[in-house]
């Protein structure tokens, strides 16, 4: 290969990577979306199907469906009585062995991101130990530790995730080593999870 060549086919290259890295995201959400959407119309257009006549079920009604039936439940959750009944189905969760731990720990996770306390997400803070000269970026997910059997006066708990995974570490630290950090919340879990690679700023 000559060396007028060479420019060229790197040119090529890394047009076809940032083509990538272009296409990639968009297309991962949106089969995200189509799944979900798909999952929606599958489920609840089989029952539409079932109690309508065949000539008035039109493709989509499932998914609209589905997305009414998420609203009429989150409405509900704030009936007593749908509240007792959830709770009844939850203490059934909460006798099996295996299955109590994964249904809270995916619970807790939920409430943690979907939460209404606006305060959880711009508690982002740079955890820097104090001798080793190095920072990690997380986030303090527990300041009352009254229902645990550790933890002091001063600590918190911070969410240290990992990048390219949503695994990490939980760490429990004094609260004078954590300095907050002016960033949303959604700005600080990108920056982490592509290694700090991003170049967007918002």
């Amino acid at each position: 290969m000559s060396s007028s060549e060479s420019p060229s086919v790197a040119l090529v290259l890394r047009l076809f990577f940032k083509g990538l890295a272009t296409i990639i995201p968009i297309a991962l959400t949106l089969i995200i979306v189509f799944w979900l959407a798909g999952l929606a119309e599958s489920g609840f257009g089989s029952v539409l199907q079932a109690v309508l006549p065949e000539s008035w079920y039109i493709r989509g009604m499932g998914l609209v469906l589905g997305v009414v039936a998420v609203i009429a439940i989150g409405l509900l959750s704030q009936v007593y009585l749908f509240r007792a009944l959830i709770e009844f189905g939850e203490s059934i969760l909460d006798r099996m062995p295996v299955v109590k731990s994964v249904y809270r720990a995916t619970k807790d996770f939920v409430e943690y991101f979907s939460g209404g306390d606006d305060k959880r997400f711009n508690q982002v803070v740079m955890v820097r130990h104090p001798t080793l000269g190095m920072g990690m970026l997380g986030f303090i997910t527990r300041e009352d530790f009254d229902s645990l059997p550790f933890g002091e006066d001063g600590e918190v708990g911070v969410y240290l995730p990992l990048s390219y995974q949503i695994a990490g570490y939980t760490i429990f630290v004094p609260r004078e080593w954590c300095e907050p950090v002016d960033m949303p919340f959604e700005d600080a879990v990108r920056l982490i999870l592509t290694a700090a690679m991003t170049r967007r700023g918002g």
